[in-house]
């Protein structure tokens, strides 16, 4: 029971605890609602505030924003007349600049022209009809006008032929620079003597013109004067190198005839050579197109065609650096003005090809004169051609097709003319005359075959030209190497077989057999010794690997045709008579009257015939003192022993009472007679 009214008791207080926070809740929401009351009631006054606010504010915005924008309507109309004003105003500006000229301030003056065209397009395009146009249309043209005044009076003033050995000297010095490398445009000024300030103010001028006038007359002024001040310098150039190569000795100038005679005389020059080298060896010749020190050939005539080399290759090479400088001070000036190159070289690539077509008349005439040795002369200029054609060949294409083939073509109508000289020298070496007059007497070495053997060593000699000469006409296109040497090769074997054919034909004039083979003897020797002292005979063997052996075989067969001269001794010195009867003869026998007459018949004979030989081929020339001994000792063994065994048996015999007359000679007086022969001091 009491657990019952203590749990009673504890839900009433528990209820009543509940009642008090019920109560404390009813309390805070009616403050709650109270406070919500007041507070939409204090919006309500706000909202009413603002919307009276508002009808009050938005009229006043909107009468600001007006005011706004008509203020700034105001400062762009301000700005538009102090521009519109500007542009009046420019004339007024521009004036004094334009009257002092361009040359104290060149950017002064373009910006004042500038200004200018600004104005111009200006009034064109807002008021086309005004006096202001009118104007400032009169000053443009008058600035414009002095810009081009000033663009060719700075290029007039500035473009002065530089001296020779100055253009050498800094054509030297620019070496290989690229044409467009920015780091090399002060050497190359240096070479064209630009100076730098004068050539920046000449391209400022230059591109605003071109930017702003659109006209070709600018760059046709440009390249009149450059063109004529780089032919001024080459033609200054060739002079120098005249002087210069007049004090100092240089290689002379050699000349051909320009109208030739009818007749096919040789010249004094080429006998003079002949001579020289009718002695048993081949002279060494300095390569022609070699040293500076050496000499071309010089034919003392009237009416000649000078072929100038030593000028020819310096123009040559100094062009090449002169187009390289040009072009990188045209790029200078015209950045886009590629096409103006092409008439600034016109003159100057013009004169260096006629220079060149000097040398290609030249080895025509070599042709009409018969006079191929001399083509050596030109090989020079072929080579050195060739050694720059690739430096022009990277400069001129720039140019139009007809400049950039004119170095090639000159290359090709010199190798064409250089051909054809070897070619007519091949035929005239097989169609010399064998004529009576113009043979040895003695049988010594032909005049023909000392020039053409010295011909054949002088294009040894300048064998890298020579060989791509012959190649480039069997070849299409010019060879080097390997292949300019065999086609060299190949052309000597021709030459020689046509010399060996037409010695053959000469040897026939001789009546005398045994001078046509000492001649013939001479002449193969003389070849031979020349293939084997001058380089020739290795060169020669990549086409005829046993050349050496031909030669040696007909030397050897001429000396066979000489000794046949001799063989008559080997019948007066038998036993027999004529009848083929045996004669014997023991020492102190007697012979018969028939066998008396006999003996002395062959004594005569003997004689006779020996000191007809002796004092014959005493006067016959064998230069070589190897094969002058060689040919004594097999006519010693020939007639020696023979006449010995004879000399022997028919001394102690008596045939006649005056034995002397046709003993006339002991076996050592018949061998002093043999030592005799080819001696032509004893004669």
């Amino acid at each position: 029971m009491a657990y019952e009214v203590s749990r009673r008791q504890l839900i009433e207080d528990k209820l009543s605890e509940e009642h008090k926070k019920l109560a404390v809740l009813k309390e805070s929401l009616a403050s709650a609602d109270a406070l919500t009351n007041n507070m939409v009631s204090i919006l309500d006054q706000f909202d009413e505030r603002l919307l009276k606010l508002e009808e009050t504010i938005l009229p006043v915005h909107r009468k600001t924003k007006d005011l706004q924008r008509m203020r700034d309507n105001i400062d762009k109309t301000l700005v538009a007349f102090d521009h519109v004003i500007s542009y009046h105003h420019v004339p007024r500006t521009v004036e004094p600049v334009l009257k002092k000229g361009p040359d104290r301030n060149v950017d002064h003056y373009i910006e004042s022209m500038e200004k200018l065209s600004e104005a111009v397009k200006f009034f064109r395009e807002n008021n086309p009809d005004s006096p202001e146009l009118n104007n400032v249309l009169h000053l443009f043209d008058h600035g414009q006008g002095k810009l081009k005044s000033e663009f060719k009076s700075l290029l007039n003033r500035h473009t002065k032929p530089v001296q020779p050995d100055q253009i050498i000297k800094a054509a030297n010095d620019t070496g290989s620079d690229k044409l467009e490398n920015s780091d090399a445009k002060d050497s190359v000024l240096q070479l064209v003597a630009f100076p730098p300030k004068p050539a920046s103010d000449l391209a400022k001028i230059a591109k605003w013109l071109q930017s702003t006038v659109k006209s070709k007359d600018l760059m046709n002024t440009y390249a009149q004067i450059r063109s004529a001040n780089l032919l001024k310098e080459l033609m200054a150039l060739k002079d120098h190198v005249r002087e210069m190569g007049a004090k100092s000795s240089p290689r002379k100038y050699s000349t051909i005839k320009d109208t030739p005679k009818k007749s096919n005389r040789r010249t004094s020059n080429l006998r003079k050579t002949s001579t020289m080298l009718r002695k048993d060896s081949v002279q060494s010749v300095n390569p022609i197109g070699g040293s500076k020190g050496s000499n071309l050939t010089v034919i003392p005539d009237e009416d000649t065609i000078e072929i100038e080399l030593d000028p020819f290759e310096c123009v040559v090479s100094v062009t090449e650096k002169l187009y390289k400088a040009e072009y990188t001070l045209l790029l200078h000036t015209f950045p886009d003005g590629r096409s103006v190159f092409d008439r600034v070289i016109q003159d100057s690539l013009g004169m260096l090809e006629q220079d060149g077509l000097k040398f290609v008349a030249y080895a025509k005439q070599c042709v009409v004169r018969k006079e191929h040795p001399m083509v050596v002369n030109i090989f020079p200029a072929i080579k050195h051609l060739k050694s720059k054609l690739s430096g022009y060949n990277t400069i001129l294409k720039h140019t139009s097709e007809a400049s950039r083939l004119k170095i090639p073509k000159l290359i090709g109508e010199l190798n064409s003319s250089a051909s054809t000289v070897l070619e007519d020298f091949t035929d005239s070496v097989k169609s010399d005359p064998g004529k009576e007059s113009n043979m040895p007497k003695d049988g010594t070495v032909h005049e023909l075959t000392s020039n053409v053997m010295l011909f054949l060593q002088q294009l040894v000699s300048n064998l890298d030209v020579a060989g791509g000469i012959l190649a480039s006409q069997h070849h299409g296109s010019t060879q080097t190497g390997s292949k300019g040497e065999q086609c060299l090769s190949q052309y000597m074997e021709h030459v020689l077989g046509a010399l060996k054919l037409n010695l053959e034909n000469k040897s026939r004039v001789y009546v005398d057999s045994g001078l046509a083979a000492i001649f013939l003897l001479n002449n193969y020797h003389f070849i031979l010794n020349a293939l084997s002292r001058s380089g020739l005979l290795e060169l020669v063997k990549k086409s005829t690997p046993e050349i050496e052996n031909i030669y040696s075989a007909v030397i050897t067969e001429q000396k066979k045709k000489y000794l046949k001269c001799w063989d008559k001794f080997t019948g007066y010195l038998s036993d027999e008579n004529k009848q083929g009867v045996t004669i014997s003869a023991e020492p102190g026998s007697r012979l018969k009257d028939k066998e008396k007459q006999a003996v002395k018949e062959k004594l005569k004979s003997f004689n006779g015939d020996l000191e007809d030989l002796v004092k014959t081929h005493g006067v016959w020339a064998v230069p070589d003192s190897a094969i002058k001994q060689e040919l004594h000792e097999r006519v010693r063994k020939i007639v020696l022993p023979l006449y010995s065994k004879f000399w022997d048996r028919f001394r102690m015999v008596q045939f006649t009472k005056n034995i002397e007359k046709y003993l006339k000679y002991t076996p050592d007086g018949v061998e002093k007679q043999i030592n005799k022969l080819f001696d032509q001091s004893s004669m």
